[in-house]
């Protein structure tokens, strides 16, 4: 497994906006065998969310990676 990217977030706790979640959350661009990626989200090391994440959609890729930078026919459903 190759990352070549990644994106962390926090994001308020319900409680209250001066309080953080314990862990942030990260989104990890997995580089494939044959020129494609995919990302996966979840808390937890890079190269854990990036083996086990929960993977996610191109469109939802494209939030945490703007600018154009990932392309449709080479993004892994």
């Amino acid at each position: 497994m190759r990352i070549i990217g990644i994106n962390r977030r926090c994001y308020p706790d319900q409680n209250g906006p001066d309080q953080r979640m314990e862990g942030e959350v990260k989104v990890v661009l997995v580089a494939g065998d044959v020129g494609d990626y995919a990302a996966y989200a979840g808390i937890g090391s890079e190269e854990w969310v990036g083996r086990r994440g929960d993977k996610i959609s191109f469109e939802e890729a494209c939030v945490h990676f703007p600018g154009g930078q990932l392309k449709r026919e080479l993004y892994r459903d």
